[in-house]
């Protein structure tokens, strides 16, 4: 393993990552460094207003393009490419707007359970148009290999977010303050990923219908599969937090959950999708040239294992004491919580990028399945223990029970695609060897 790890740090594809996840560390260490001053001017409950919206945010912004993102990063040609692009930030406009107007029927009809959000949900086609122009920005700056504006997205969300709501909070603006530092990154980040690509942009001005619903059409799978798949994921990660906050009304507890996972989930999202996003492209170069990935996939699955593994160990060993020490004693509930979700944290930085491989295979329908599967059991699992009457911090077992079998069959599943693969074409080589003369 040590050999490989070697091997890997010599290639090109770790140093894309590192340029990519490199920036992304210094926003993990900008978060963690604001996280025990914000932790004591803000309340759990809170956070667990903010939990709330972003849940529902990250749900609907699956929606936003129809991941055209993610197909433009995988086109071989660059003009189909810059259609892609365009149909993606159309798309995102679209769905902001039909946003709206969702939002204004629930406000109209007092859905219960939304009155905790109160105003910020008239915010919510913003973020959605945020998040789905924002996704096509850095899948078309992720093809041309701008890792560092990619890196800079996420240092200035983080820097912008948190050190608005700290000025904020020292302004007096209470709770508030945490939900206008959240709109606040959004909008920085925004700002700079549009500007970083002002090149494409420029570019979109002579693009024809025609040219974008072709090129939509080529890549329909990622319609019709990617996008249920990637909202079914969004779904199964937030069922804890509209289970408990929506239907329980337990926002303390979910500013708890909020906390604990936000902290957990920075390395793991960071690191995670920075490799994910360097093995895609890689991955998609490596089948247009041999027809497979095995060595990238084998040299990925190693090293984030070596990474993972002895990590989230040694948390899960000093998780509540540390939350304790770091954000407060006010947070003690956090920490235990923590320690429940470790060993999710771990697999889930593993399954992340390796999962890819379902999409540079083909297999977007078996993702699909899966992700149906992940989801139904997960939120389930929770909807069940809850409408049952249990304890939050049961739901919160069984949600990490289920998540840890679930990420396993997912790593399960994308070993075996490449392996038989690999046997296919081995027996395809015998074959042709024996019938040469």
């Amino acid at each position: 393993m040590l050999a490989r790890l070697f091997h890997l740090r010599r290639s090109s594809f770790l140093r894309s990552a590192a340029t990519l996840s490199g920036g992304q560390f210094v926003a993990t260490a900008i978060s963690f460094g604001f996280a025990p001053i914000l932790s004591r001017l803000y309340a759990p409950q809170d956070y667990g207003v903010l939990a709330t919206y972003m849940s529902i945010a990250v749900i609907l912004s699956a929606l936003a393009n129809l991941q055209m993102a993610r197909a433009l990063v995988a086109e071989a040609d660059e003009e189909q490419a810059h259609a892609l692009l365009g149909l993606s930030l159309l798309l995102a406009f679209g769905f902001s707007a039909l946003t709206l107007a969702g939002v204004l029927l629930l406000r109209a009809g007092g859905i219960q359970g939304l009155d905790d959000l109160g105003v910020w949900l008239l915010l919510l086609p913003a973020t959605v148009l945020a998040s789905g122009t924002g996704a096509a920005l850095l899948g078309w700056a992720n093809r041309h290999h701008r890792y560092r504006l990619m890196s800079g997205y996420q240092i200035l969300n983080v820097l912008v977010s948190s050190g608005g709501a700290l000025l904020l909070a020292w302004g007096g603006y209470g709770a508030r303050g945490l939900m206008t530092g959240y709109f606040l990154g959004q909008l920085a980040a925004f700002l700079w990923v549009w500007i970083g690509n002002r090149d494409a942009i420029a570019g979109l001005r002579g693009l024809s219908w025609a040219r974008m619903r072709a090129a939509g059409h080529a890549h329909r799978n990622y319609a019709l599969w990617t996008t249920p798949t990637s909202m079914i994921e969004q779904v199964s990660s937030a069922s804890p937090v509209l289970v408990l906050s929506l239907w329980g009304n337990m926002l303390a507890i979910v500013g708890h959950y909020n906390r604990a996972r936000g902290l957990l989930m920075l390395p793991v999202g960071i690191l995670g999708g920075a490799i994910g996003q360097v093995f895609f492209r890689r991955g998609a170069q490596d089948m247009a040239r041999a027809g497979h990935c095995r060595p990238l996939f084998w040299k990925l699955v190693a090293g984030m294992t070596a990474i993972s593994a002895p990590t989230f160990l040694l948390l899960a060993l000093i998780a509540p004491q540390l939350f304790v020490f770091v954000l407060g004693p006010q947070w003690s509930e956090a920490g235990h919580i923590a320690r429940i979700l470790a060993p999710v944290m771990a697999l889930q930085l593993i399954v992340m990028p390796a999962s890819k491989v379902l999409w540079l295979y083909h297999r977007q329908r078996l993702d699909f399945f899966l992700s149906i599967l992940f989801a139904v059991v997960t939120t389930v699992a929770v909807a069940s223990v809850a409408f049952l009457g249990f304890a939050p911090e049961i739901a919160i077992d069984v949600f990490a029970g289920a998540q840890i079998l679930l990420y396993l069959v997912y790593l399960g599943s994308s070993i075996l695609i490449v392996e038989r693969d690999h046997r296919s074409r081995r027996g395809q080589s015998a074959e042709a060897a024996a019938v040469k003369p």
